[in-house]
């Protein structure tokens, strides 16, 4: 379904400050800011955090930072304000409390005594049956007069709204007309008994209050939307319904809810991990929404292209392979220079520049995430331990390998740029031929396995201008006799590098 756009629209993405954004969620957060972008409207960023015990300053921070990663940049919000605010839930709760009050006063809401004990006997009972665990109604039930004296007495009381009889219907551009039977969702919590407003209650009112002309969230919030329905027919009957998208959740490959046990679910941890941000971005727009045989897009495309009716309401299943492939075509996308910088990051602090760039040219190619560039730089970096047999292989061909240390000595430079050492191999070949009469492999077999005791890794040329010639006379000198090592005297020779490390994005700070 193709919505028609006779409004200005505002979309809402509305976090809970309890944790960290899950992947889930910034799929969702997606979604609201393409439309909104497509559509020319605006993308409101706000804070649910009435769950006072629950919510953290730091996971606000780190929810904003990985929007901004992503590149999901918002309107309005708790750090930049807006015409709607404030923004953070916790600094409306006047609001809802006179909203509230509007309910009770029409008789559409009622205080409720009952204790967590009887709740929780309730709910039992019910599932025990077979039955939906809504609340009976009891307190609903209670004569004015004894209402007014409890509530004189200092009784803690809830606040429940009053939920009419019958079903509640409304339309959903993705999966048509919903309906929700009255019995599933029973007369529920408004205002807590310390006057804090609930997850529903607040969405409703800020949604109203705020303009939300359009809310795209995932299918479990559908029995939420009933109720929010409820008090925006109760609290508003003058004002439209907002545009209803409720899109198909994330499962795990195992058809599970997807959670740690599958791995990172949180967009930190793919930060973490090494996948960019356009690669994150591209894949989650792609699940559950196809865009014809293309898969490698860019925002600028996804935004033109973007429709919530178009979002499909079959769950999808996220597959890491998937945004692996995607992660590794948008490396080979990107710049020479920007690659390095990824690459530089992953890198000990002090890394020389050289080796940065021979191992960024080095990996490009077969990279799918830069979190795997430590063990990719270790294979070259850190000094080999040669077995017996292939010292002995190597010492069988130490003509061959000293051939190519008196190459290399020649080369003034600490440092060979790729296209040096690609030369340098090139003068190898020719003069292994002429002189030892050898060919390619039988030459650059045993100087690979000598460099880094492997017999397959990065291209040779590479390896080379990552090592200083220092360093790789050393480790030619381990296996031969007869070699003179590199060394401060030499002024080729310069220090080994060290074993990179992981290293976090505050640790580079």
């Amino acid at each position: 379904m193709t919505i028609s756009l006779d409004h200005t629209v505002r979309v809402r993405f509305a976090p809970s400050p309890t944790g960290t954004l899950h992947i889930g969620s910034a799929r969702t957060a997606l979604y609201n800011f393409l439309f909104a972008r497509h559509a020319g409207g605006s993308f409101v960023v706000r804070i649910e955090d009435t769950d006072a015990a629950r919510s953290e300053e730091r996971f606000e921070q780190a929810i904003l930072d990985d929007l901004a990663w992503l590149g999901l940049f918002w309107d309005e919000g708790p750090d930049r304000g807006g015409p709607y605010g404030p923004y953070r839930q916790a600094e409306r709760l006047a609001t809802y409390r006179e909203e509230a009050d509007t309910l009770v006063a029409a008789g559409r809401a009622y205080p409720c005594f009952c204790s967590q004990e009887r709740l929780d006997g309730l709910r039992a009972a019910a599932l025990a049956a077979g039955r939906p665990a809504g609340y009976d109604g009891h307190c609903r039930r209670l004569d004015a007069a004894e209402v007014e004296r409890r509530l004189a007495a200092g009784e803690p009381a809830a606040l429940r709204f009053a939920v009419p009889a019958g079903d509640v219907t409304f339309d959903d551009v993705i999966r048509g007309p919903i309906t929700i039977a009255g019995d599933a969702i029973g007369d529920f919590i408004i205002l807590r008994s310390d006057r804090t407003p609930s997850y529903n209650f607040a969405a409703a009112v800020d949604d109203a209050a705020m303009a939300i002309t359009h809310v795209i969230r995932g299918d479990d919030h559908l029995t939420n939307t009933a109720r929010q329905e409820l008090l925006r027919r109760a609290l508003y009957p003058a004002a439209a319904a907002p545009v209803y998208a409720h899109h198909a959740m994330i499962l795990a490959p195992d058809g599970g809810k997807l959670s740690k046990r599958h791995g990172a679910t949180s967009v930190g941890d793919y930060r973490e991990l090494g996948y960019l941000p356009q690669a994150v971005v591209n894949y989650l727009a792609l699940l559950s929404w196809s865009h014809g045989d293309d898969e490698v897009l860019g925002v600028e495309r996804l935004i033109a292209a973007f429709e919530p009716g178009a979002l499909s309401a079959s769950p999808a299943i996220f597959d890491i392979e998937k945004l692996a492939w995607l992660n590794h075509q948008w490396i080979m996308g990107s710049s020479d220079a920007e690659h390095e910088r990824l690459v530089g990051e992953r890198l000990p602090v002090g890394t020389p520049v050289p080796v940065v760039a021979a191992l960024a040219a080095a990996c490009k190619s077969s990279l799918e995430r830069y979190g795997d560039v430590p063990a990719l730089a270790a294979a070259v970096l850190e000094r080999p331990t040669l077995d017996d047999d292939t010292r002995r292989v190597l010492a069988a061909v130490g003509e061959r390998l000293a051939l190519f240390a008196e190459l290399r000595r020649r080369a003034p430079q600490p440092y060979l740029a790729a296209d040096e050492a690609r030369g340098l191999l090139g003068d190898y070949r020719r003069q292994g031929k002429e002189r030892l009469a050898l060919g390619p492999r039988d030459l650059l077999m045993p100087l690979r396995q000598a460099l880094t005791g492997r017999d397959h890794g990065p291209e040779l040329h590479f390896v080379l201008a990552a090592l200083s010639a220092g360093e790789t006379l050393t480790r030619l000198a381990a296996t031969v006799d007869g070699i003179a090592a590199g060394g401060d005297d030499s002024p080729a020779a310069a220090p080994a590098a060290a074993p990179p490390a992981v290293t976090t994005e505050g640790d580079r700070r």
